[in-house]
């Protein structure tokens, strides 16, 4: 018997009636079910002979009914029952015989953007491109036994996919906005690079302290999942995911929920409450003791100086908790040492913020510009410091060197300088850097001096309470897998410095009219 007798003994009943129940009247059901076997006939008259004939013969059915519905704008699939198939379809005894278990071809396609990519891979080659299991392992590299067995639970994974009610995350239609702050080295402008979009930000999101697996990330920001994976795929390489061993992932740094920073920003306020005067009247006696010693070289005003030192406390109060590299502990792939802190929008601090940070231009250790800039007041520098290739030229300045006569290049350096306002030029043409100078062991006798005050060594007791309250409002948000980083992100949370700024600011004690407070080290 050929494969057409066989067909056309065995199939075309069942091939009608698969047709009437799709089209739901009899003339339809014989106009389709004539394509189908017409198809099927012609392919066997011209020599195709299937490895897996049921497997094939219902395979054209499938896709010739999808062809006929698309033609028929026939989109309103009803939904029907495996069950109800069972005389019809061909036995599930041996995977490779079967076809997908339902006719609804929406709900299938719904269903493979959800199923993991070595599942999704096999149906996909099996039921849509029609290829044998033989085929299929010998492209995947995989034994027989594998396929059947994977092909087996994926066809499982299908229908109960389709069995259940999925609903997507809030993500999917509301996507958060995180506020996201870094600090170390960062060749290759990760992580800015890799959040510079909302899917990776609401990826990071939805993972951050909830390990999840690429399916249910999927479904909580509604994203077929041969999207999800590159994605993941990219932030896991970024380091800004981690791959656990049961193979979910996790948000791989802290992101601050808006209820754990406006702990920390109460906190906040009340230590800067309690200690900003104490802060200003010893930076007060740093800049006397400087001034007594004539250590300072540049133009300033004393307001701007003792602003400087007040910030310069702070840090040093903060930083004598931690250690030295806190801000560049991280070794990363890519080279750098970046760190990085989420923040969620909407948190609020009782005091209006100032926001100073502060930055740091250097050569080696032969030179530094060390400043603090906000949006308060006038803008006496043109960028936030200067290029670490002009600093030379401020060392130079600050240690009343005359440039060379004959140098365009230093020539063109002064010009630049002075319209970027890092240094001054007199009508007679004397040179000053703006900003308070001095040399590297200046600076260091100051804060010896600083260390004998009994301010501020009482200042360090409050500090240390203060901290170990951060780190204990941390570790409540956030889960046990980044304990070995959480001194990091206590000094990324708190808003000390932009607080202090702001009670210094509005009490009236800076009296002067700058916005950025610097200083170099020679």
């Amino acid at each position: 018997m050929t494969n057409i007798d066989m067909y056309a003994n065995k199939y075309l009943g069942k091939i009608f009636y698969f047709c009437l129940k799709k089209t739901g009247n009899e003339l339809d059901a014989a106009d389709l079910s004539c394509e189908i076997s017409l198809e099927i006939v012609q392919a066997l008259a011209r020599g195709k002979d299937p490895e897996k004939i049921n497997a094939w013969i219902w395979a054209v059915a499938r896709n010739r009914w999808a062809k006929w519905a698309a033609k028929r704008y026939y989109h309103a699939l009803e939904q029907v029952d495996i069950e109800d198939y069972s005389d019809v379809l061909p036995s599930v005894k041996n995977v490779e015989d079967d076809i997908i278990h339902s006719q609804e071809l929406e709900c299938v396609r719904r269903e493979l953007a959800f199923i993991r990519s070595d599942y999704r891979n096999l149906l996909v080659a099996h039921y849509f491109e029609e290829k044998s299991v033989s085929q299929i392992s010998h492209q995947f590299g995989i034994p027989l036994g594998t396929v059947k067995t994977k092909l087996r639970s994926s066809r499982k994974m299908l229908k109960e996919g389709m069995d259940m009610a999925r609903q997507f995350g809030t993500r999917s239609f509301q996507p958060e906005t995180i506020r996201f702050i870094s600090s170390g080295n960062q060749p290759s402008g990760l992580p800015f690079r890799a959040v510079n979009r909302k899917l990776p930000v609401n990826i990071l999101c939805a993972a951050n302290n909830n390990a999840s697996t690429i399916e249910e990330l999927s479904m909580e920001l509604g994203i077929a999942m041969p999207y999800m994976e590159e994605e993941v795929g990219l932030l896991t390489e970024s380091e800004l995911l981690r791959k656990l061993d049961n193979g979910k992932y996790i948000t791989n740094f802290f992101i601050s929920p808006k209820e754990c920073q406006n702990e920390i920003n109460e906190l906040c306020c009340q230590f800067a409450e309690k200690h900003y005067k104490t802060i200003w009247n010893i930076a007060g006696q740093l800049l006397a003791k400087g001034n007594e010693r004539k250590i300072f070289s540049g133009i300033f005003s004393d307001a701007d100086a003792q602003s400087y030192f007040a910030f310069l406390i702070e840090q040093k109060l903060e930083l004598h908790e931690f250690q030295p590299d806190i801000y560049v502990k991280f070794k990363r792939k890519d080279g750098g040492t970046w760190g990085v802190i989420g923040k969620e929008a909407d948190a609020v601090c009782r005091i209006p913020l100032k926001s100073f940070n502060n930055s740091l231009s250097e050569v080696g250790a032969l030179v530094k510009w060390n400043g603090y800039q906000s949006g308060h007041g006038k803008q006496p520098y043109t960028q936030e410091v200067p290029n670490s290739s002009d600093l030379t030229m401020l060392k130079a300045i600050a240690e009343k060197k005359e440039p060379s006569a004959n140098s365009v290049m230093d020539e063109e350096c002064i010009e630049r300088l002075t319209e970027q306002g890092f240094c001054t030029k007199s009508e007679d043409g004397r040179l000053q850097v703006a900003a308070p100078c001095a040399r590297y062991n200046d600076f260091e006798m100051l804060m010896e001096y600083l260390t004998i005050l009994p301010e501020y060594e009482l200042l360090k007791g409050e500090i240390h309470t203060y901290t170990d309250s951060v780190r204990n409002i941390i570790a409540q948000y956030s889960i046990s897998y980044l304990k070995d980083d959480f001194d990091y992100y206590v000094m990324m949370s708190g808003e000390l410095r932009s607080v202090f700024a702001s009670l210094w600011i509005d009490k009236k004690l800076y009296t002067g009219e700058n916005s950025m407070f610097s200083a170099l080290y020679y």
